[in-house]
């Protein structure tokens, strides 16, 4: 994690979002930049000067977006920090993904609360984000108003596809201080007997020293209902789930899955695509 994106609106959520990808940088001695997308009623980058005036609303929309970015960057640089701040015109959602591949991110924090609340539908930004990011995308719900990750779920099929990620999570974990747990939910239409899922994680396991992780194998209707019981009664702080692109016969975490856990609990979620 050496370059973080914080995507804002400046929304409560938003500023929450902002204020773990800070604390994330710091421990982690990070680069952050944080980039607004700005719709326009007209092609605001070739509009001339003179004519400004005639767009009052946006113009007061820009000068709020240049001042709360501004913010952003300098608590960032009281850090100690190295940050840039990018207000974005007239460019759709993809725009995130392009800024991630032009400055090479390898992480993106962002808030969400979609159209109905903290529990609600995902919104429409974050739900093609978290589809469609090439690196990890922390998802940050409700309060959060102290910096404590102490316990990462880590929650797999643990196939060999996944591999990279854990590695990636157990860095993470190194950064900030915190243990991984790791949870295989079995389900009545995925179901696998305890000897098999435990021979399936110690081979998953195999690169690693022996009891580094807890493993943790339990039995629930569907998956998002076992991961969100898990981790409310472990107290997890950050759950991370693997999804793979398109779903399969053979995929349990998948993108649908991911985004339910991420509507139906306020703990942070970390997705990686396999």
């Amino acid at each position: 994690m050496k370059n973080i994106l914080v995507p804002t609106d400046f929304s409560k959520c938003a500023q929450i979002a902002s204020e773990l990808a800070l604390e994330m940088a710091k421990k982690a001695n990070a680069e952050i930049h944080f980039l607004h997308l700005l719709m326009t009623p007209v092609d605001w980058v070739e509009l001339p000067k003179e004519e400004e005036d005639n767009f009052h609303e946006t113009k007061k929309k820009i000068g709020y977006a240049k001042s709360e970015l501004s913010k952003l960057k300098r608590k960032a640089e009281k850090m100690g920090l190295i940050a840039k701040v990018f207000l974005v015109f007239d460019k759709g959602r993809e725009e995130i993904d392009l800024h991630t591949q032009h400055h090479h991110h390898d992480f993106i924090v962002m808030g969400s609360n979609g159209s109905k609340g903290y529990k609600g539908v995902l919104g429409s930004n974050t739900q093609r984000v978290i589809r469609n990011s090439s690196v990890p995308v922390l998802i940050v719900k409700g309060k959060f108003d102290d910096f404590k990750i102490k316990n990462i779920l880590f929650a797999s099929t643990f196939e060999k596809s996944a591999e990279k990620h854990f590695k990636t999570v157990t860095e993470l974990a190194n950064v900030l201080n915190a243990k991984v747990h790791l949870l295989n939910v079995n389900t009545p239409h995925n179901f696998k007997e305890t000897d098999a899922a435990n021979e399936n994680i110690d081979t998953f396991l195999k690169p690693y020293p022996k009891g580094a992780y807890p493993i943790n194998i339990i039995n629930a209707l569907n998956e998002e209902r076992g991961i969100i019981n898990f981790s409310q009664k472990n107290e997890i702080d950050v759950i991370v789930l693997a999804t793979h692109g398109k779903s399969g016969l053979k995929k349990l975490i998948s993108p649908s899955i991911t985004e339910s856990v991420i509507n139906n609990s306020d703990i942070p979620v970390i997705t990686f695509h396999l």
